[in-house]
C-alpha cells in the first residue's frame, strides 16, 4: 500500500467516525463521544503528518504495518455501525492510530 493509499484509507476511517459522531442517538454529552472525538482528532493529525512525511513504502515494517491497519479497518467497519459497541469502536480507532504512529516512526 502506498503512503497516498494509506492516507486515503485513513480519510475513509475519519468519514466513518464522523458519521458515528453525528448520529442523533450518540449525544455529545456522552463521555464515549468525547473519547471518540479526541481519537478522531488524533487520527486526523496523524494523517496530515503522514502526507508530509517521506516514508520508505517498500520496507518490510511498512508493509506489515499497513496490513495491520487494513485488518483493523475491516474490524472497525463491522462494529462502527452499532453504537452499542462503542467500546469496540474506540478500541479499533485507538489501534489504528497506534499503528499509524508506528508508520510515522519509519520516516528517515
Amino acid at each position: 500500500m502506498t503512503p497516498i493509499k494509506l492516507a486515503m484509507l485513513i480519510g475513509n476511517i475519519l468519514t466513518q467516525i464522523d458519521a458515528t459522531l453525528s448520529d442523533p442517538g450518540f449525544p455529545m454529552s456522552d463521555p464515549n463521544w468525547q473519547t471518540l472525538y479526541a481519537l478522531r482528532k488524533h487520527l486526523d493529525d496523524l494523517q496530515r503528518l503522514l502526507v508530509q512525511a517521506a516514508i520508505k513504502a517498500a520496507g518490510p515494517a511498512y508493509v506489515q504495518l499497513t496490513k495491520q491497519i487494513t485488518a483493523a479497518n475491516k474490524d472497525l467497519q463491522i462494529v462502527i455501525k452499532d453504537l452499542d459497541k462503542i467500546d469496540s469502536i474506540v478500541k479499533g480507532v485507538s489501534q489504528i492510530a497506534a499503528l499509524v504512529d508506528q508508520v510515522l516512526k519509519l520516516k528517515p
